[in-house]
């Protein structure tokens, strides 16, 4: 298995049973992945681990088994690549909450486009969509650029609207009042999403699942 391109880390977990390590030293040899560091977990020899390696220009997915295990070191038997990358997609999404902003606003021919400041909350994220809270009106298939700063400064993603709700509201001192804060909820797609949104995506969606799981195993 030669891999030449540079990596940034890797990540290796099996979240069910709150194993993980990441490691930013790290040597790939055929079939064998040596992550070296500090105070790593104990994880026992032959535990299969799901594989995040993270490139400059991208993600690659793989299934391993532990060989070493080591507080300085894990070695990891690469057994397969995750070849189903849209299956791999759909289980990478996490419920979250920051704030964002609509940047760029397409007519719905796309004929023109206009440069806005709209807000938004975030409330879920995936390798290829989104889900948002906002007060603008927008339309269903419409386009907008996103400014999603809170991953990475200057972070914009392409996405189109596919789903359009109405948030039931209710009156206090005549004014409209939701629970959320918000007039709308908002789901679609990311378009044309490059490896390194991805990778970014990725990064973030993954850590948010582990601080989840690690949040749930305390409240046992």
């Amino acid at each position: 298995m030669a891999i030449t391109k540079r990596i940034v880390k890797v990540d290796i977990s099996k979240l069910d049973e709150g194993l993980h390590a990441s490691a930013d030293n790290v040597t790939i040899e055929p079939d064998r992945l040596i992550m070296r560091g500090v105070d790593f977990m104990n994880i026992p020899h032959q535990t299969p681990v799901d594989i995040i390696i993270y490139y400059e220009d991208g993600i690659q997915f793989f299934f391993g088994e532990i060989t070493l295990s080591l507080s300085t070191q894990i070695n990891v038997e690469i057994l397969s690549v995750v070849s189903d990358k849209k299956e791999r997609r759909r289980s990478l999404k996490v419920r979250t909450s920051f704030d964002a902003s609509a940047v760029l606003m397409f007519s719905m021919k796309e004929r023109r486009h206009m440069r806005v400041n709209v807000p938004i909350r975030v409330r879920d994220l995936s390798m290829g969509g989104i889900g948002f809270f906002c007060n603008h009106p927008f339309f269903r298939r419409q386009k907008l650029i996103l400014d999603m700063s809170y991953l990475k400064k200057d972070f914009e993603l392409e996405f189109q609207i596919l789903r359009k709700e109405k948030i039931e509201a209710h009156m206090v001192d005549g004014v409209e009042i939701s629970k959320v804060g918000f007039k709308f909820r908002y789901g679609g797609c990311i378009l044309s999403i490059t490896a390194e949104q991805e990778r970014l995506i990725t990064e973030y969606v993954f850590k948010v699942q582990l601080s989840e799981h690690q949040r749930r195993k305390e409240a046992e």
